[in-house]
């Protein structure tokens, strides 16, 4: 019953923003530069990953970057592959980086700086919706995070 109330939710929402995913047929996807060899995240290690946790890829750190530039995305990403409301993610951000001094993912706010932090930031990592990097030179799709 709350899993169709939180589909429900999302469809309404997509509806006011101007955006119907069953007709996009939009997925989120976890996206990175080319240049790093390929690689698998798993759903507990997405997690970690943007939770501040250091995640480990061929001997290197993974950097997260989280991708504000559509609400609707960062709600979907929020709910359906960290499994928590926003108010929830920020107050562990917040706790994690008090009491444990991890720092807080990166934040873009547009799909240019997403572009420009993937490329100019060595093992960086982030989310966005499939269409936002077709066509985009340079970025890699590692792994569909969740498909309408």
């Amino acid at each position: 019953m709350q899993s169709r109330r939180r589909f429900l939710a999302l469809g309404l929402a997509a509806l006011a923003a101007g955006r119907n995913l069953a007709e996009d047929n939009q997925a989120v996807v976890l996206v990175t530069a080319v240049g790093d060899p390929a690689f698998a995240l798993g759903s507990l290690q997405v997690r970690k990953l943007f939770l501040g946790f250091t995640v480990l890829h061929a001997g290197h750190a993974l950097r997260p970057v989280r991708n504000r530039s559509d609400e609707l995305l960062d709600k979907i990403f929020l709910q359906h592959v960290m499994t928590m409301s926003a108010e929830t993610y920020e107050r562990r951000l917040l706790t994690m980086t008090l009491q444990q001094g991890r720092p807080r993912p990166m934040e873009v706010h547009s799909r240019e700086e997403l572009v420009r932090a993937l490329l100019g930031i060595p093992h960086s990592v982030s989310f966005a919706w499939s269409s936002d990097i077709q066509g985009v030179g340079g970025l890699q799709t590692v792994k569909v995070l969740w498909r309408p």
